[in-house]
């Protein structure tokens, strides 16, 4: 038995052990030494504000430590270091978008648990099971869809069994298959951009709502939502399938025993079940009261907690279910964005900033252009929320000193934060899907640069012909 003698110093072998233990200590001991200094022109609650808005945002980027747990430091932080009362902060956490979130994974377990989303997923498969392009087309317009009422990383997760299946049914090679390829990166990037369209498909876009509320006391409605995200969602769906296409061109192959296993799935299932049922229905509820009250006193977090709890009341799931599945890290992360959010907003660390770059001589597109490229870079390696969470604040205050349209700046930061294309650490419903090992971080980087131009381009279009 040979015994290998590590000859590193020791020293250097518990830094790389403890190298997290070592790069907060680090931070906190950077942290600790600027609180003293406080430069001219700003307050030592605003000042204060952006150191901890910088340390919020390295251990986002990092994520030395859990995001929930980041979250919950910014709660801890604020009133510790006297910018603002520990009440106030508090009851900052426990806002409208907070609960519009936890409603959101709340239907969303509920559509999987009661069966519903399986079988409209089998059914629509079915359909496409006859031609390879036909497939793939039907799995990124059905990833695209579901994400318009479900958060995406609960879409990709939802249909990729089916697609697992599908893929080992016809034995396609791992790394190597084109139509692999093809498959999941549909899935992802349908699943991707179909997240932004509503404020289902991803908590970011309550997140970026909300901060919208706060900071500046306006509201978008549901419908509103639709309409400035819908054009930049058809575009990317048009020109992301061909350029999916392009890249990947599929090998021959014969679908015939895929076609058979989906059946066979569709008769092993159940007749339509009184849950499936009630919750069809209360989605058809929800949908609907976001289109039609949801700008009322009621509100859409209003609206989405009465949907939830129908899900209880009407024994769809039990809180046990809904327990499990919430993703309670996403809870405490925007709880502890959304404060430091309004936290930065009421104190003047906004206004220093505005000083130290002059935006004076920009136009709006320019701005607006501006806002999205910082969005898009940051989502590739940075939490989509934690994007929304670190640029809205400052975008929305210097663009109200300018004069500029607030909506749009909102919806441009949240719909460019939610299209991580390039890189799978950017969402998890990427990271979903890349973890099949069906495609490599380069074809993702190869269609994924594409179609981040493709986004910036409509991004474009949008300001210009249709906001």
């Amino acid at each position: 038995m040979n015994i290998i003698i590590d000859k590193r110093p020791l020293f250097l072998l518990l830094i790389l052990k403890y190298y997290k233990f070592v790069a907060i200590l680090f931070l906190a001991l950077v942290f600790y030494t600027l609180l003293d200094f406080t430069p001219e022109n700003i307050s030592v609650a605003g000042y204060r504000t952006i150191l901890i808005f910088i340390f919020a945002a390295v251990l986002w980027a990092t994520n030395l430590i859990p995001s929930a747990i980041t979250g919950l430091l910014i709660l801890v932080l604020i009133p510790a270091l006297s910018i603002y009362p520990i009440k106030q902060t508090f009851s900052l956490f426990g806002n409208e978008p907070l609960f519009f979130i936890l409603s959101a994974f709340i239907i969303s377990i509920a559509t999987e648990k009661s069966g519903l989303s399986r079988r409209v997923t089998l059914h629509l498969l079915k359909y496409g099971t006859g031609e390879k392009e036909k497939l793939t087309l039907i799995v990124y317009i059905l990833g695209a869809s579901l994400s318009f009422f479900m958060p995406e990383h609960a879409v990709s997760v939802l249909i990729l069994p089916i697609i697992l299946s599908i893929a080992n049914t016809l034995k396609l090679a791992k790394g190597s298959s084109n139509y692999g390829k093809l498959l999941f990166l549909s899935l992802a990037y349908g699943t991707i951009i179909g997240g932004i369209a509503t404020f289902l498909g991803g908590a970011r876009n309550a997140l970026a709502v909300g901060l919208l509320q706060e900071i500046a006391g306006k509201r978008i409605s549901f419908l509103e939502w639709i309409r400035f995200s819908l054009p930049l969602v058809i575009i990317l769906l048009g020109t992301g399938y061909l350029i999916l296409r392009h890249l990947f061109k599929p090998e021959e192959i014969d679908l015939t025993d895929v076609k058979e296993n989906i059946v066979k799935e569709l008769k092993r299932l159940a007749p339509f079940t009184f849950k499936e049922v009630v919750t069809l229905f209360i989605i058809l509820f929800a949908v609907s009261g976001w289109m039609l009250i949801g700008h009322s006193g009621i509100g859409l977090g209003g609206i989405a907690l009465i949907s939830a709890i129908l899900f209880f009341v009407l024994g769809v799931i039990s809180w046990e279910e809904a327990e499990r599945g919430i993703n309670w890290s996403a809870i405490f992360m925007y709880g502890g964005a959304l404060t430091l959010g309004t936290v930065f907003s009421k104190t003047d660390a906004i206004e220093f900033i505005m000083q130290k770059i002059n935006f004076s001589n920009v136009g709006f597109v320019t701005y607006i252009f501006v806002i999205g490229i910082i969005s898009l870079i940051l989502t590739e390696f940075v939490s989509n929320a934690a994007v929304v969470a670190l640029i809205l604040p400052v975008a929305l205050k210097i663009g109200a000193s300018l004069g500029y349209d607030l909506k749009i700046i909102t919806v441009s930061n949240a719909l460019m934060s939610g299209l991580a294309f390039a890189l799978p650490i950017g969402t998890p419903s990427h990271f979903v899907c890349y973890s099949t090992n069906y495609y490599s971080i380069k074809d993702s980087l190869k269609a994924g640069l594409l179609l981040n131009f493709v986004a910036l381009l409509g991004l474009y279009i949008c300001i210009k012909f249709f906001w």
